[in-house]
């Protein structure tokens, strides 16, 4: 028993000398690496969302040259959940969108791609277009990271001071857009009709900034 005890005791004594683990530290350019990014814009407003290799994820969002910036730092493994969605969707050279509505109150989107040993991907799409079905799903993933900067929300409102006008592109609570045509005869209501669905709204004048959130686009 004391050859047993005087052994274990050499062994504990040798792990002691070991030199321990190393553990990796840090990639310092992970800050700075985009794994995902994604900006859309119009001629009148942007929205751009970003992932960072160390986790952080970069809201841009507003009016152009006036965009509100939030940021929110992902956990190791929330990162790693969504690198591991977004490696598995397969997309190729041929996933390219079929074009949908255009004007000057679409956006255009660019999407850029780059995971850690993968080459640049590069698409760009109409927000309207018909997306394939792999870039549809990582277009997806990168608007809910950006919904999950709510910091952002009081910029997303419709100016203090705004007042109809024909022309003007809105888009309402739901997401959908609508333009509006004119004022009732009575100046009491605004008429507005669907860009994207075929629908016709009359919203009283007082009401419009609790019917719509944002002001997508204004002729000149």
């Amino acid at each position: 028993m004391k050859r047993r005890a005087a052994a274990y005791l050499v062994f504990l004594s040798v792990l002691a000398l070991l030199p321990a683990r190393a553990v990796a530290a840090p990639d310092p350019t992970d800050r700075s690496r985009e794994l995902l990014k994604i900006n859309c814009k119009n001629a009148f407003r942007r929205r751009e969302v970003t992932l960072f290799a160390n986790g952080t994820i970069r809201l841009r969002d507003g009016r152009l040259g006036d965009e509100a910036l939030g940021l929110l730092e992902l956990g190791r493994d929330e990162l790693d959940a969504i690198v591991r969605r977004l490696a598995a969707e397969d997309l190729g050279p041929s996933d390219r969108p079929s074009a949908g509505p255009t004007g000057d109150w679409v956006e255009r989107c660019q999407l850029d791609l780059e995971l850690r040993n993968r080459p640049l991907q590069v698409f760009n799409f109409g927000r309207y277009d018909a997306l394939p079905l792999a870039l549809d799903h990582v277009v997806k993933i990168a608007d809910e990271l950006g919904d999950r900067i709510k910091n952002l929300q009081a910029s997303d409102t419709l100016p203090s001071d705004y007042t109809a006008t024909p022309g003007d592109v809105l888009r309402r609570f739901d997401g959908q857009l609508y333009k509006v045509i004119r004022f009732t005869d009575d100046n009491r209501a605004v008429e507005l009709e669907g860009v994207v669905q075929p629908f016709e709204l009359f919203v009283p004048v007082g009401e419009m900034k609790n019917e719509f959130k944002v002001l997508v686009s204004r002729k000149p």
